[in-house]
């Protein structure tokens, strides 16, 4: 697959909010521009028109946040508590005898309008949220982050803008959450805070499991509410399904809302595992009787849409992992997503299967490894597993290591062992490393890096490309095709991925029967409007991402990022000088600081840019020139000597001071 998800490990363990800004801060913010969406069918000139007469308001924020880090272990089986989660009202809708009145039927309103608005997933893979709106109830399914890539240094988690959700939350009746990747929780915590109520969660043992740990770092309260595959909930105008769907972790549903104004269903991510590790497969039935109640408006995951084929069964993976433990000589070490409980499952049998203990190390994989035994949804036993502080004397034949570290992240355990950094762990020449996951866009640069130094030190590197040690947790477009052909939806709208993704997935369900007409690709903060007439746009909405970063708090802008990327691309420079502007001269000494410049250190041009700063402020002087316009010319005549020397033109400060 060319794109997997983002599930979350080292991110999830950078940052947590020391204390959130108010509302009322976030609701007067502003931004930018967001451009304007088009629609999938050329022929649909009148949604062209349309969409071509709204604009988005596009934003950016910044939080600062801070974790209290304890090393966490992993708890002895039969000690610790597991979480009690409230139930909620629920019965079962799979339930239902065929032809008998359901229960849960929504009565129509014809005066009704049900507003759909993707406030996240529809420009990148993660930050997934998306707000269902009908009168005065709403509810939000999922709430999730992105990572930072190579353009936001120093920005720890990248969150979608929810003002809109903070604006209306005396509307929100619960948030629904799909499953318990990061790509789907990671913003929980901070919404949480920023909002005045407790509003409940729902999602299933292990998803709620996971959110549970988030919470508890992040020192947030909340109510946390257990659903399961085929319950049905009523929630405020909202009468709500939840079916089985197979994913790379336990524990996934998809949704289908009936409102009074007509019938969605949100798949969520998944796949059509036939031969799933826990025995759960996607729910054909649900989906069947979903489609012949009626489904206005599909929602579908779009991320493997360029897949031609079926995604291969996560079972394969086992028998790789099996055959390279077999074979393997040294110490193993395995990289995979944290919160990939099926994958974690099969490293474990197949370590125990070849007589080899288990170590886990990385916070994140530690955390989730021990809320997974705890819930019963990870099965391995207490006397299979070594505490990474307690290798000392363990043959290096003899274990296998499970841990951070899959894209490449650099406090990440497996970039840690690779380095010669970590505590406990060391790695020699014939010890093998598997990468069993693929770099998410835009880390493929860091796991190469990482790759390389094990290389160096003479390990077997295994990824993706050299054995079937990872296969992605998405439908292909033949199971996307087999979904849409099953519920056959009136209206269809892909989500979760990137805009080609979004573009495949909706030629699929063209080819399928939707017509062309009928197919919405949207974009982040863009509203649907589901009536009896149909499905059309309506007004946008506030839109835009949300930095967290742990150094320093405010607001950042786009500005901001810039010059943190030319202060690590061209370097830094400083002027520092005293000026008598009455006798329009030069007090004392002009000094040049170049830090990261090339030729920086060197004396000529040290003196050159000396002597150039000098004649700059006596001509700007002699001129009449004080404040800022004095800090201009001297950075204006500083940055084009050193463009004309260097060809680089670095972040310059000057620091005038008048006497």
């Amino acid at each position: 697959m060319n794109n997997e998800h983002i599930n979350g490990e080292a991110g999830a363990d950078t940052a947590a909010d020391k204390g959130s800004r108010s509302h009322g801060d976030r609701r007067n913010s502003r931004g930018q521009s967001q451009g304007q969406a088009q629609s999938h069918a050329a022929s649909n000139e009148g949604s062209r028109e349309q969409r071509s007469s709204r604009s988005h308001r596009r934003t950016t924020r910044h939080k600062t946040v801070t974790l209290e880090h304890k090393r966490p272990q992993i708890t002895p089986e039969g000690q610790g508590e597991v979480e009690a989660f409230s139930k909620p009202r629920t019965r079962n809708a799979s339930k239902s005898t065929a032809g008998s009145r359901r229960r849960g039927a929504v009565k129509r309103n014809p005066s009704a309008t049900l507003k759909i608005i993707p406030l996240g997933g529809l420009d990148a893979i993660g930050k997934n949220m998306t707000v269902f709106e009908c009168g005065d109830d709403m509810l939000l399914v999922d709430a999730g982050l992105m990572f930072p890539d190579d353009d936001h240094p120093g920005i720890d988690l990248i969150l979608p803008d929810y003002t809109y959700v903070l604006e209306n939350e005396h509307k929100l009746r619960g948030i629904i959450i799909t499953h318990g990747h990061e790509d789907h929780t990671g913003s929980l915590p901070y919404l949480m805070k920023d909002l005045s109520r407790k509003v409940p969660i729902y999602g299933t043992k292990m998803t709620l499991g996971l959110i549970e740990g988030k919470f508890s770092e992040h020192r947030v309260k909340a109510k946390l509410a257990e659903i399961k595959a085929g319950d049905e909930i009523k929630l405020g105008g909202f009468i709500v399904d939840f079916f089985a769907v197979n994913h790379s972790i336990p524990g996934a549903v998809g949704v289908f809302m009936q409102s009074p104004a007509g019938n969605v269903l949100h798949t969520g991510d998944f796949k059509l595992d036939q031969s799933p590790i826990d025995g759960v497969h996607t729910d054909f039935g649900a989906l069947a009787r979903f489609g012949k109640i009626g489904v206005d408006l599909m929602m579908s995951d779009s991320t493997n849409a360029q897949n031609p084929n079926f995604t291969p069964s996560e079972a394969e993976v086992g028998k790789t992992l099996r055959q390279i433990i077999e074979n393997a000589k040294g110490r193993v070490i395995i990289a995979s997503f944290a919160s990939h409980i099926h994958r974690l499952q099969q490293i474990a049998d197949a370590a125990v299967a070849n007589g080899r203990k288990v170590v886990v190390t990385g916070r994140s994989m530690v955390q989730n490894t021990d809320i997974a035994r705890k819930l019963g949804y990870l099965k391995i036993q207490d006397v299979d597993l070594i505490d990474a502080y307690d290798l000392k004397g363990t043959p290096a034949e003899k274990v296998v290591i499970m841990c951070t570290g899959s894209q490449g992240e650099p406090l990440s355990a497996l970039a840690r062992i690779a380095n010669g950094e970590h505590r406990t762990i060391q790695i020699d020449e014939g010890d093998t490393v598997i990468i069993s996951a693929t770099p998410v866009p835009g880390n493929e640069k860091a796991v190469t890096r990482v790759v390389n130094s094990l290389a160096k030190i003479g390990c077997e590197v295994y990824d993706k490309k050299r054995a079937m040690v990872h296969v992605s947790g998405h439908a292909g477009a033949e199971e996307l095709k087999l979904v849409l052909s099953i519920v056959q939806p009136k209206h269809f709208m892909p989500v979760h991925g990137e805009s080609t993704h979004l573009r495949a997935h909706a030629r699929l369900a063209e080819a399928t029967g939707v017509p062309a007409r009928n197919i919405f690709l949207c974009e982040n903060g863009d509203t649907l409007q589901l009536s009896e007439s149909g499905v059309r746009f309506g007004d946008p909405v506030e839109s835009g991402i949300v930095y967290v970063d742990g150094l320093s708090v405010g607001d950042t802008s786009k500005d901001v990022l810039e010059e943190r990327q030319a202060l690590s691309n061209y370097g830094f420079a400083t002027i520092a000088a005293a000026v008598n502007a009455r006798k329009k001269q030069i007090e004392g000494v002009v000094r040049v600081e170049m830090r990261g410049i090339t030729g920086g250190d060197v004396a000529e041009l040290r003196r050159e840019a000396t002597d150039t700063v000098k004649g700059t402020l006596r001509r700007a002087l002699d001129k009449g020139a004080k404040g800022k316009d004095l800090d201009k010319a001297c950075r204006d005549a500083l940055l084009s000597l050193l463009w004309e020397r260097t060809k680089q033109r670095p972040m310059v400060v000057s620091s005038i001071i008048e006497l």
